[in-house]
């Protein structure tokens, strides 16, 4: 009963560390998806190709 009670304290804690630093930590660089284009994320980058060949096509 006591190792249930710790452990799921110990997990409550990582999954409280992750979500703040993936959404409330506004220290970090290139957190969460807003920061993607100056991070240089390759899905951001592809759409961009795509749109500026579009736009060249038009």
């Amino acid at each position: 009963m006591m190792a249930t009670v710790i452990l799921a304290i110990v997990i409550a804690a990582l999954v409280g560390v992750v979500v703040y630093n993936q959404f409330f930590n506004q220290a970090k660089k290139g957190a969460g998806c807003s920061k993607c284009s100056d991070v240089g994320c390759p899905l951001f980058d592809q759409a961009q190709r795509i749109q500026q060949n579009n736009q060249k096509h038009a």
